[in-house]
């Protein structure tokens, strides 16, 4: 091997070396121990689908528009013999739920002169965040550690509980401008300290994504500990953590609509900018998701 490329290798540490005498636990020797815990196309899919670690275009960009035409809203009807159900159901919701679920709609336009309050808030976090119990058991095979475990109000992959909540704060009465982590446990937030560039960063990052008049007067990031699934899962640990971010958003919709609020789920976030902010490594702790809640502005009533 060229003697240049050999010493390129071991000074990007690339190229390291092993204590191979204990014959096990290679992988961890290497350096970083969280970086162990991932599969190499999670990792790939994590910073491919999130902004800051690539300057690729993301988000609605209609790549192949002039390529491929658009599918169409339904999919065509198979050739099968058709059992019609509209005759079975009813027309309208039979369930305050079934009502719920109808009603739900995304919300980008935010009333800056009628801001979400501090309660209402807490009661949102309270009602679909919340930790309403924890316990302990051992894992799955023979000689496993102990593991902890927690209950929220959305379902998890085994029980992992990954996603955490970072709230950036625009426009909330009660609660000043700023940047904080929801102590999902003790049912709290926590202030981190972020810049006011910082912030706007976030909120006019999410004002383009929505296509917003206005930024959101609360801005939620979904963070992941990827480690508590990817423990566990092989291959499939970054599936499941989107699967569970998809189930957070639906009860965040369910939620707003219930208490008369707006909500609207974003499809982009920058683990770089929130690795600034939080000093948390992007493979360690990172934005899966992102979701804006505020007070929706009334529709002008028609003259």
């Amino acid at each position: 091997m060229n003697l240049d490329l050999l010493g390129l290798l071991l000074d990007s540490r690339m190229l390291i070396k092993l204590n191979t005498k204990d014959g096990d636990g290679l992988r961890v020797n290497e350096g970083d121990g969280n970086l162990v815990l991932w599969d190499f196309h999670d990792l790939v899919f994590h910073t491919r689908s999130t902004e800051g670690r690539h300057a690729d275009p993301v988000g609605g960009a209609f790549t192949y528009a002039g390529v491929v035409p658009p599918l169409p809203a339904m999919r065509p009807r198979w050739p099968g013999e058709k059992i019609a159900l509209h005759k079975l159901s009813t027309p309208e919701p039979i369930s305050p739920f079934a009502k719920l679920l109808r009603e739900r709609h995304s919300i980008r336009d935010f009333d800056d002169q009628h801001p979400v309050t501090l309660a209402e808030l807490a009661q949102f976090l309270d009602t679909t965040a919340r930790v309403l119990s924890e316990w302990k058991s051992g894992a799955d095979f023979d000689g496993g550690p102990e593991v902890t475990y927690s209950a929220r109000p959305y379902p998890s992959a085994g029980s992992a509980y990954e996603l955490e909540l970072y709230l950036a704060v625009s426009n909330c009465e009660g609660l000043a401008r700023g940047f904080y982590h929801y102590d999902a446990g003790g049912h709290a937030l926590v202030a981190i300290g972020a810049s006011a560039q910082q912030l706007q960063a976030l909120s006019t990052a999410a004002e383009f994504a929505m296509d917003a008049p206005g930024p959101p007067q609360v801005l939620i990031t979904i963070a992941a500990r990827f480690g508590r699934v990817s423990w566990k899962y092989s291959s499939i640990a970054y599936s499941l953590i989107l699967k569970d971010v998809g189930t957070m958003i639906q009860t965040f919709y369910l939620a707003a609509t219930d208490m008369g609020l707006g909500g609207c789920a974003i499809g982009t976030t920058d683990i770089d900018l929130f690795a600034k902010i939080t000093g948390l490594e992007f493979h360690v702790e990172s934005p899966v998701g992102q979701f804006a809640l505020g007070r929706g502005k009334k529709p002008l009533a028609a003259t």
